[in-house]
């Protein structure tokens, strides 16, 4: 669902000039995809660079996902700036057997914002576009651009909330709205390092994702006919006397007409239970992220089955900042 979406820097003093947690989020969903880089710098850079490979065991988008989701690998690479603008470049590769190749890459600029002094009230906007080739089984080759925005409240570094809403603009001219709202704990395990600044994080999160979902659905409709039917009946008098005339009943019909019209709903699509794991090593950053995923509302038009059943998948990987 949402795309690139950045937490502002944290506030800055003689010896350290940023701090800016990366969160690369591919829903849409794509759904809960999450790698996070945490830089530090005491030069007086202003801008940071950040190259990252992931792994994504099942790519989704908001919690969704069909029998054509594959494995992908996620390389990425991210310009930021210390005044919170930055432009972000992924690439889609195709991991599901002797087909894999590269589908394309989507290109995402944005704005990281705060409201106050110690950054716990912000958010970001950004827009991604996508160019990712149509026959491509990526989820998210339907797409044309998303925009998204994201906005978070974390009062006393207590608890998070995080409401963020994506307007996607599909390929073939379908427009859908996705928002997802989400509370979170980062809890350090232990540090280590200058300055304590390295070690293991966690941070639990539970996410419910809704949106409108557009499709085309079959109906019926049902109208009643008169028609002319020959009664080629000879015990009927008419046919002894005028035996070239055969005699005809008017009778009336139930005529049933298949048809289909497209269909936009705004509905829960999914929850989400995850815990990312991030271990940081000076410039480096190592994660790995389980989720547990139960779509909300998912029918198979195919069959007219429900596919409400609770999944998993993980994402792992590593990232650099400079």
């Amino acid at each position: 669902m949402g795309l690139f979406h950045l937490q502002p820097p944290i506030a800055m003093n003689r010896k350290n000039f940023i701090a800016i947690a990366i969160i690369i989020t591919i829903a849409a969903k794509a759904s809960a995809f999450t790698t996070r880089v945490d830089t530090t710098d005491k030069s007086t850079k202003k801008i940071f660079f950040n190259a990252g490979l992931q792994y994504m065991s099942n790519l989704t988008y908001a919690g969704r996902r069909d029998n054509s989701s594959v494995p992908v690998l996620l390389p990425s690479f991210t310009v930021v700036s210390k005044a919170g603008l930055f432009i972000s470049a992924t690439g889609y590769i195709d991991l599901s057997g002797a087909s894999s190749q590269s589908e394309g890459v989507s290109v995402t600029p944005g704005y990281v914002f705060s409201f106050d002094q110690k950054k716990e009230y912000g958010g970001s906007l950004s827009a991604t576009k996508y160019f990712i080739t149509s026959n491509s089984p990526i989820i998210l080759s339907s797409f044309n651009f998303t925009g998204d925005l994201q906005l978070y409240a974390n009062p006393g570094n207590i608890i998070k909330f995080t409401l963020e809403g994506s307007y996607r603009v599909g390929k073939d001219g379908g427009n859908d709205m996705i928002t997802t709202g989400q509370l979170s704990k980062e809890v350090s395990v232990f540090t280590s390092g200058t300055g304590k600044k390295d070690g293991l994080k966690i941070e639990p999160a539970a996410t419910i994702y809704a949106g409108t979902q557009s499709f085309e659905q079959t109906y019926y409709t049902q109208s009643q006919v008169q028609r002319a039917v020959t009664n080629p009946s000879t015990s009927n008098p008419l046919n002894v006397l005028f035996p070239s005339q055969p005699s005809q009943t008017i009778v009336t019909q139930t005529v049933t007409q298949q048809k289909q019209q497209e269909v936009r709903q705004y509905k829960p699509l999914a929850l989400s239970a995850s815990v990312p794991f991030t271990y940081s090593i000076g410039k480096v950053q190592i994660g790995f992220t389980p989720y547990f995923i139960k779509p909300l509302n998912q029918v198979d038009y195919t069959s007219n089955t429900t596919m409400n059943g609770l999944y998993f998948l993980f994402t792992t990987g590593a990232s650099v900042t400079f």
